[in-house]
């Protein structure tokens, strides 16, 4: 079982992790806000290395959590690559952040098409990467939406 990390506050600053053997794509948000920003790639791996740029990436952020996007498979079952996830969240698990499991089943998929209709030209779309920072991105969001701000209607506009 993996272990539940505190509950976040506004403003926290969040970095998720949609890791890769090749590639680990980055994302950035603050708890209270739904949006979450691409911060690009990272060489992917459970090594020494690997732990020493995302201790540099978590201190560069400020950040005080981080997400792994979790793939299980569409039974909910693991799969090889989510055995590696959790190593390497064990890994970090001794830096000074909580560290959280996050599904992420079909998060390519709705990659996939946000790249596609990104408006970007063909190259960019096919940039090694951008699929990475973007699955990132959606894993984030999606975990972000749950701490959201309520909207609160400015004063006066309230219903009667």
């Amino acid at each position: 079982m993996d272990p539940v990390p505190p509950p976040p506050h506004p403003g926290d600053v969040v970095i998720a992790l949609d890791v890769g053997d090749a590639r680990i794509g980055v994302a950035r948000g603050e708890v209270g806000s739904p949006f979450a920003f691409g911060r690009g790639t990272i060489p992917g791996g459970n090594d020494a290395a690997t732990l020493v740029r995302l201790t540099e990436l978590l201190e560069r952020e400020r950040a005080s959590r981080l997400l792994l996007g979790l793939p299980l498979r569409t039974d909910g079952r693991d799969s090889a690559q989510t055995t590696s996830v959790r190593a390497l969240a064990e890994r970090l698990r001794g830096l000074a952040v909580p560290v959280e499991l996050v599904d992420e089943r079909f998060t390519t998929q709705a990659a996939q098409r946000r790249v596609r209709g990104s408006g970007l030209p063909r190259g960019k779309r096919q940039e090694k990467g951008r699929l990475d920072e973007a699955s990132a991105v959606l894993i984030l969001e999606g975990w972000l939406t749950r701490y959201a701000r309520p909207a609160v209607p400015p004063e006066g506009d309230a219903p009667a």
